[in-house]
């Protein structure tokens, strides 16, 4: 129901502060009256304040002047939480119905309910009454199982951050109605594999290594460039002023980009001793993503042989192998380290890693559960902002197990580090300028490249 102007701000007041609290704890009346009206007032409030939420939209003057009457009552205790959280339910199951939000938008609104809730009732509760409103037609002896498949190795962060954390929480809020399971440690095949089984309505998600984000989105290859990315730091920036641009390329493929983190770092690993470039040339060195990274040997020289990524670790234990371009928590997740010797420094590129769902996820919950399309749509992005939420504790955990697999490779594994010489350093240097003329406006667009090489230099040249 929309705000009426038929009261003025002090007789609604007057009147909401005597009959309202009535109406909050008990319910409407059944006789009409000056209590129905302000009631009505008083979710009107309500709803109008959500829905802009909701929408991502402003607050306009006159809503701005009656939430203050409404933290006023809220104040005075004319306005209990048990009232609000009635009134917040009701509006949601109308909002999820009626209107389209965003993850954008959600991401705004722990900010905003505080802002305009708080203390009487606090984002954690509201959030708990928006799930319930989501899940509420879903039968927990029928519930949703949302299946995603990866190919990191279980007991690593990729893994171990969403099971205890969003996993655990998304089960908590809608009481197991909405389930997520992984399927780890490459048992539904590789990342290509995994993509093949959503679009074929077998699975629903994938958390990708690089290989499946440029099976994904090609246009993402651009952030593998090799020598485009220093630090994390810079893997940040880039991340959050591209990031809209990044998930549309993604949906216009067909998937929801619902999470951006780290595969981490690439450095070689090496089963025999190399000092060099020279060596490096001399071994079987085998590449497993696709265009980019065998262009790059290409430059340096280097003649790869494929390699699927299930097949990796039995290539170096056999010696079928002998190089190999990874993330160095990766080599210690699936214990590849065991086969290898040497690890060639500095770091030579950066890969993502994402966690994409289905676009086709909300017709999921429209078939199984007869939602509307708005309310499929807003229960998809809700999922996808549950994952959105946890990048920063995600990235970081992956970060912190980087750092210690590289660590531990020197101090306990005693795998020996290969410094490459000046000459070298310029060779790969030169071999990356050449990747990026080379592949620009074919595996990726040179506008994009361009840019965000551009914008690389600004926030270098600030810091």
């Amino acid at each position: 129901m929309r705000i009426r102007e038929s009261l003025s701000g002090k007789t609604l007041t007057r009147v909401l502060s005597a009959a309202v609290l009535m109406i909050v704890i008990y319910g409407p009346m059944p006789s009409a009256g000056a209590a129905d009206t302000a009631g009505s007032e008083l979710y009107g409030i309500v709803n109008d304040s959500l829905k802009a939420m909701w929408l991502g939209e402003d607050y306009g003057p006159e809503l701005a002047r009656k939430q203050q009457e409404l933290k006023q009552l809220m104040t005075s205790g004319a306005v209990n939480k048990a009232g609000l959280e009635e009134m917040v339910g009701r509006s949601f199951g109308f909002l999820l119905d009626q209107h389209q939000t965003s993850r954008y938008n959600l991401h705004k609104l722990p900010e905003r309910v505080e802002a305009l809730f708080s203390p009487v009732l606090p984002w954690s509760d509201v959030k708990q009454i928006l799930w319930r409103a989501a899940s509420a037609p879903i039968k927990k002896e029928n519930p949703v199982t949302i299946k995603t498949a990866t190919l990191a190795p279980p007991g690593t962060p990729w893994i171990n951050v969403p099971e205890t954390l969003t996993i655990a929480e998304i089960d908590r809020l809608t009481g197991g109605a909405i389930q997520v399971k992984i399927y780890g440690g490459g048992v539904m095949g590789e990342d290509t594999d995994v993509l093949k089984k959503m679009d074929g309505g077998q699975l629903d998600g994938c958390g990708c290594s690089s290989l499946g984000v440029l099976a994904a989105s090609p246009e993402a290859s651009v952030l593998l460039l090799p020598g485009l990315f220093n630090n994390y730091e810079e893997v940040d920036y880039i991340f959050e002023k591209f990031r809209k641009r990044l998930d549309r390329a993604f949906e216009e493929k067909g998937y929801v980009l619902a999470a951006l983190v780290d595969s981490g770092f690439h450095y070689l690993f090496s089963r025999n001793k190399i000092t060099g470039l020279a060596d490096l040339r001399k071994q079987k060195v085998v590449s497993w993503f696709g265009l980019l990274e065998t262009t790059f040997y290409q430059e340096l020289g280097i003649t790869p042989s494929p390699l699927a990524v299930p097949e990796m670790v039995s290539a170096l234990s056999t010696g079928s192998a002998d190089v190999s371009l990874a993330p160095a928590a990766w080599v210690l997740g699936m214990q590849t380290y065991q086969y290898v010797n040497y690890v060639v420094k500095p770091q030579l590129l950066y890969s993502p890693g994402a966690i994409l769902v289905s676009v086709h996820t909300k017709d999921k919950f429209r078939k199984q559960f007869g939602y509307s399309v708005n309310f499929s749509f807003n229960l998809q992005e809700m999922l996808v902002a549950e994952f959105n939420a946890l990048e920063k504790e995600w990235k970081s955990q992956v970060r912190i197990y980087e750092a210690k697999s590289i660590q531990a490779f020197e101090t306990k594994l005693g795998m020996k580090t290969v410094t490459l010489s000046p000459e070298d350093m310029l060779a790969i240097k030169k071999a990356n300028t050449a990747v990026r003329e080379k592949l620009a406006g074919k595996a990726f667009s040179k506008e994009l490249m361009t840019e965000i090489v551009n914008a690389l230099e600004a926030y270098r040249a600030k810091r």
